[in-house]
Parts: C-alpha cells; structure tokens; sequence
C-alpha cells in the first residue's frame, strides 16, 4: 500500500518486502521515496484521478530498490481514505530479468525520458501507445472522443491516411504538420516508420514528433517581413499513453543517447548514428578513440563542454545545447541536443538519457532572417538620405547652369560641374534602386523581343571569349514590369559574369514561366513570391563563382570584390531592388570554380497594355513673364529654382510650407501655376497641398518636384492623380519644357 500524497509506503506483504529487499515491514516503511522523479508522481496522481476505486489499471515501470533496477508489471487499485487522502494498493504482476536484454531496457527508459513525443498506430489509424511526452502534449484520451485516432489528431485527413497507408506498407514518411494538442494547434515534424507491435505481431506506424512551432514562427517572421501576410502561431493538441514495451520498439527510430556516467560509457540508438551519416564500425572507432566531444565544432566544443559540466552539477536542470557536429560526409551539421539525468536516491547522478535532433534547416531560416532584416535596414538608410542629396544635386546643377548661360570664363568648368551632378544623380537613382523606392513605369513586356534585343547587344560588350545563348520557353508569358530596368537588370547580371570570366566562357539566358501555388503546397524555401504566375529569368555563367562570405553580402550596395575603380558595387544591389519593387525576386546560386546562377522572377503581365516613349526636350523654352510660386523649404534650393526661373523671364514669389503657400495664393493677381515640393515641413505635404488647391482655386496649375518619391508619393501615382512631376535634381531645359507644357495645357 502506498501514500501517494506523502509519498510512502503504509503497508506491504512478505512478497513486497523481500521485492524491496528490505529486513522487515518497519524498514520498509521508514524507506525515503522522496527523490522518485516528477514522472512518477505525475503518473501516480494520473491512476488516482482516473479511477472510482474498482478499477484496477496495468502499467509496467521499472523500480530501483537499493539502486539496481528491476521492471515489472504492475497492477494499481486507488483507494481514497478520506479527503486529500489518497492512496494505491500495488500487486506486482510480473518481474522482468533486467539481465535479458539490456539494450531494450535502455532504450525503453530513454523513451520515457525523452522530450520526443513517440506513439506508435495500428494500421487503421487506431492509437495504440504514446510515451509521456506524448501523453502530456496530447492528454490522455477516452475512446471514441477525438483525438484517439490518426485521422482526429492531424488537422488534415488526407495527410493522415497517406501517413498510415506509407508507413505500414514499409516506407518511411517525414512531414511538418499541423497537430490538435492539449494546448491549441502545433506545429510538428513527424517521422513515420513501419514497425511490428510486439503484442500482436501486426505491422503499425511508429511516430516520431518534434515541436517546430518556434521554426513555424520565424517563417511566418520572414514572410510578413517581405509581404505582411501571414501572422498567427499554430497551437498544440492531444494524446495518450500505454505500453512501454511499445516505446523501446517505437524509440528504435529516434536519435537517442544513453551515457552510463559511473562507466563512462555511452549507448546510441542506430538513428543516433545514422542521424551522423555514420557507418557503425566507423562510428564506434572513433568513439573509442577519442569521444563524441571530439566530434563537436572546434567554435561550439566550448559551450558544449560547459554545459555539460553544468548538467552533471545541476542534475534536476536538463541538458540542453546547440551545436555542430562532424558528419561522416565531411561536413558540419547544426543539432540541438535535449537530455535529462537519471539519479539514485541520494541525487547523484548515474545516467543521462537524451534525444538529438538536426535542425540545420532552422539555422539556415534563421540566417535567412537576419539578412534580409539587414538588406531592409540597409534600404531604409539608403532610401532616406536620397531627399537630401538630391536637394542639393539640385543646388549644384542649377547653379552650374546659371553659370552656362552667363559670359563667365569658367564656362567650361560650369559644364564639368554640371556632368559631375548628373553622375551624382544617376548614383542615387541606384540606391532608390535598392531600397526598392525608385519611380517604376511598368508596362506589358514581351521578353522574346527584349531578349532578343539585349542578346546582340550583350554579344558587343562581353567581347568574343564569351558566347551568349538565349533559351526561351514555348508559349512564354510577358511580364509586368519596367522594360527599361529589366534590361538593366540583365546587363548588369552580365557585366558581372563577364568580370568572373576573365579567359572567357559561356552565357545562357533562359526565360521560363513559373507557377507558385498556394496553401500548404508552397516549398518551405523563404522567399518573398507571393501564390501566383510568374516568369523565372534564369542567368547562368561558367565563372569563378563566389565565396559563402561573398555570397552573403553580394546584394548589399557598395559591396564589390573588384580592384578600386572597376566596378561600384551597385549593379546586383539595383538588381535585387527592381526585383522585389516589381513584386518579384531576385537569389542567387554559385559553386567556387564553377559558376554562378542568377535567377530574376517577375510577375505576370495580365494586359496587353502599352506606353508610348518620352522624348527628351532639346531647348530652354522661355516663359512670357507669368507669374510662378514656388513652395521649397530647403532654402538653398528655393534660391537657385527662384534665379533659374527669373532668367527664364518669369515673375517668381517663395514660400517655405504650405500654410503660407495658400495665403499667397488667395492675394491677387493669383500666381499663374505652383511649382511645390511633395516632402514638406509640418505634416502636410505637397500632395495633400496640391489636392486642396484644386478644391479652392481650381483655375491654378501645379508642377510637384521631388528628389525621394515613396509611397503615394511617386511619379507613377502622382500622374495618375492628374498631377505633373520632376525629379530633382533637373535639367534646366525640362524644367522649362514641364512649366511650359502645364502652362499650354
């Protein structure tokens, strides 16, 4: 008889006492069972709770009087005394010869340790048994309530069935999963293998399952990151636990490690070693040898160590470490290793028990994440200064034309200050490339044509050592983009190719539609492709290749590995920006010595629509003495536009902000057009100024300037609002041709 509340025993027979291997019934009672682990308690207060008192429950555990450990069967009868007073009458059924086979009780106590959740289906879907990391994210479960089948436990049926149907009939079946747990939906990874149920004989599924919601999560971080779609976690859900006899069969399949500590000597299940891509011989040597510490990354065999030495200090604290490990291919593999000490009753510890689990998967996620959180951060910093510096790109080139135009003997330096502008210019118009805030005139483009063009053209750049070859699908889509950035894009590409390719080589352009489809048929790949048609620009080269470290940084701006003076760093930077503006993307594949792939995927187009080329004005066109205000509030910049304007024979009045913009506005006469800027102090920007004067005076025209166009804020919806636009810093001569085209109109 045994007090599960005291922890005690209250009475037993001559049988259980010669069990206990105690000299008497007194010894026995006064015998300490407070250091009995958190499971057994747990599944003790489980059999009170689950029983009236007639119900007698089997269960088979393994026990450890004096130390040594015996398993049995056992049958428990609760019995409540009183109130908060409850104990279980124990029967031992059946003593198991420890000496029989030892391995199989290793790894049956290592299943009961484990963090894996192992349950083990018959071949119709019926739970037959679940360790107790599976009855406590599943709860135990009464028959015909859900959950007590395959089919009620996974959230998708189909997925269930072709599980069961893979596993029992010999293959193996691994998948992320959502699952009905206690706690809500979770997410899981299963592995899914045929085993035999030693009760019957019969083939079932042995499962394997391991919590990847925290992985789940940083997915869901990448994508709202790229396109703020999706958002929630999944939760957990239930399942219940029978037979370890079971486990040892199931955890045959589970990367499980027992080390003996008193013998310094440690078991590994053939999944452990097979997780390592090991042959066993070669495993066991090394082993013996050496140890597995041996094994760890020479950066990571630090912590681990340490963390060792803390587990065997702190027995009650699990181990719990992430590290790389040598494979038997050669490489490093990232595993996160979970494990737990078994002690005696004094608390020393004699055992550590464990599961290993690859997640190289999730570093490479999370290494994802954090460059692409890098390249935003980078966007946003390149984006932000573009206001400023074109302000005064807008400063130097309009003052260097006022001097072109006046009889000044630095004429020709005024000409050299002018292109050195228009270089400074043309360099932000790349950084907005990258941080994706460039005005785009995207339109239908038929990429037969376009590559075709650019294919004779590229032939003239790359020079006779480089064949080019273009390879383009049958019945390929046209896509919806800028025809001028996809053809810089490709250019650029090549210029990079042809620089890896200094003896010479091949490039091949392959054009391909692609199809990304949704719900859960999409890969696991991070990528910002949204569900949707698409057509895939596919540049490959026979070159050097990049270095990982390379590789890592060869969409940032100003990255470049070419000597000073060749090359700005920028062109595969504006490459990846165009890309992810026009709702694509942009990655990249290399091998050292080999080559590298660069692929570009936009969307497709879903018109026909066409735009019709701008022409460049030639001449300044002078005004007719009208009157123009202009609303800056860079005072350097309002002052060159101001002397630029006067010289064209306008009559010219200034404003700072908006406010004082529309009181000049309402005095007569009333200016005859606004040349405002869109980025305006005090909240109110020239749109919003722009929209407002066309409800109070509607006979006034507009012109908006601006050097950082965003948002609602670009070229492209400021037109189609009705509204002109110029990009600063401007050429003299459109800015004469813009206000006298509005002016006409």
């Amino acid at each position: 008889m045994f007090d599960v509340d005291r922890h005690k025993i209250w009475w037993a027979n001559p049988a259980g006492i010669d069990f206990w291997e105690a000299h008497n019934l007194l010894e026995l009672l006064d015998r300490d069972f407070s250091t009995d682990s958190d499971t057994v308690r747990t599944r003790l207060q489980q059999i009170v709770n689950s029983s009236s008192g007639s119900e007698r429950i089997q269960d088979t555990w393994t026990l450890y009087p004096n130390g040594d450990p015996k398993t049995v069967s056992l049958s428990f009868l609760p019995i409540h005394i009183e109130a908060n007073v409850n104990a279980v009458l124990i029967e031992v059924k059946q003593y198991f010869d420890n000496n029989t086979d030892n391995e199989s009780l290793r790894i049956l106590e290592a299943a009961r340790a484990s963090a894996l959740m192992v349950s083990t289906f018959s071949a119709d879907g019926r739970l037959l048994a679940q360790n107790p990391a599976a009855l406590n994210c599943y709860g135990k479960t009464t028959s015909g309530l859900l959950g007590n089948d395959m089919v009620g436990r996974l959230k998708d049926p189909d997925v269930a069935k072709q599980l069961l149907s893979t596993a029992t009939g010999g293959q193996s079946f691994d998948t992320e999963q959502e699952m009905r747990t206690q706690n809500g939906f979770r997410v899981h990874r299963i592995l899914a293998r045929r085993g035999r149920d030693p009760v019957t004989g019969a083939f079932v599924a042995v499962l394997s399952e391991e919590d990847i919601t925290k992985q789940a999560i940083l997915q869901r971080q990448m994508q709202e990151l790229n396109e703020r779609l999706e958002s929630e976690v999944i939760e957990r859900t239930r399942k219940l636990a029978e037979s370890e006899e079971r486990y040892a069969l199931a955890t045959q399949n589970a990367a499980i490690w027992d080390w003996d500590i008193e013998q310094d000597h440690l078991f590994v299940s053939p999944s452990f070693i097979e997780a390592l891509k090991y042959d066993p011989s070669d495993f066991r040597a090394a082993l013996a040898s050496s140890g597995i510490a041996d094994l760890v990354h020479p950066d990571d065999v630090g912590s681990y160590r340490a963390e060792l030495d803390r587990h065997l200090n702190e027995p009650d604290v699990p181990f719990h470490h992430e590290h790389r490990f040598l494979m038997g291919t050669g490489e490093f593999r990232w595993f996160n290793a979970l494990g737990k000490c078994v002690v005696d009753h004094a608390g020393v510890p004699k055992r550590s028990v464990g599961l290993l689990t690859d997640i190289s998967d999730r570093k490479r996620l999370e290494e994802s994440l954090f460059s692409a959180q890098r390249l935003e951060a980078i966007g946003q910093l390149t984006g932000g200064i573009a206001h400023d510096f074109n302000n005064l790109l807008t400063v130097v080139q309009g003052n260097a034309e006022l001097l072109e135009i006046v009889d000044d003997p630095d004429h020709e330096l005024a000409g050299q200050i002018i292109k050195a502008a228009q270089r400074g210019a043309e360099l932000t118009r790349h950084l907005l490339a990258f941080s994706r805030k460039q005005t785009l005139l995207p339109r239908s483009v038929d990429l037969f044509d376009l590559v075709s063009t650019i294919s004779k053209t590229l032939l003239r750049v790359l020079g006779e050592e480089i064949s080019v070859t273009a390879q383009l699908e049958d019945n390929l889509w046209a896509i919806h983009a800028d025809p001028t950035q996809v053809e810089s894009a490709i250019l650029n590409v090549a210029i990079n190719a042809r620089d890896a390719m200094p003896q010479g080589g091949k490039l091949v352009i392959e054009c391909k539609n692609r199809e990304i489809p949704g719900g859960g048929a999409r890969s696991n790949i991070v990528s910002s492709l949204q569900p949707g048609q698409y057509v895939e620009i596919v540049i490959r080269d026979t070159g050097q290749g990049m270095s990982e470290s390379t590789l890592a940084r060869a969409f940032e701006p100003f990255f470049t590995t070419k000597e000073v003076g060749q090359g700005s760093g920028l062109g595969l930077s504006m490459v990846f920006g165009f890309s992810r503006q026009s709702g694509g993307d942009a990655t990249i594949q290399t091998t050292p010595d080999e080559g590298t792939t660069i692929s570009i995927t936009l969307p497709r187009s879903s018109s026909a629509q066409e735009t019709k080329a701008v022409t460049r004005p030639s001449d300044v066109i002078q005004g007719k003495g009208e009157h123009i205000h202009v609303l800056e509030d860079n005072p350097d910049v309002q002052k060159v536009i101001f002397e630029t304007l006067e010289a064209m024979d306008y009559h010219v009045s200034l404003s700072s902000n908006a406010e004082a913009a529309m009181q000049a506005v309402t005095q007569k006469p009333h200016p005859d057009l606004i040349l405002a800027d869109v980025i305006l102090p005090g909240g109110q920007s020239g749109l919003d100024f722009a929209r407002q004067l066309g409800i109070l005076h509607p006979g006034i025209k507009i012109i908006l300037m601006s050097g950082y166009p965003e948002g609602p804020l670009t070229e492209v919806a400021l037109v189609k609002e009705g509204y002109a636009f110029l990009q600063k810093p401007m050429e003299r001569i459109l800015l004469s041709q813009t206000i006298r085209s509005v002016l006409n109109g």
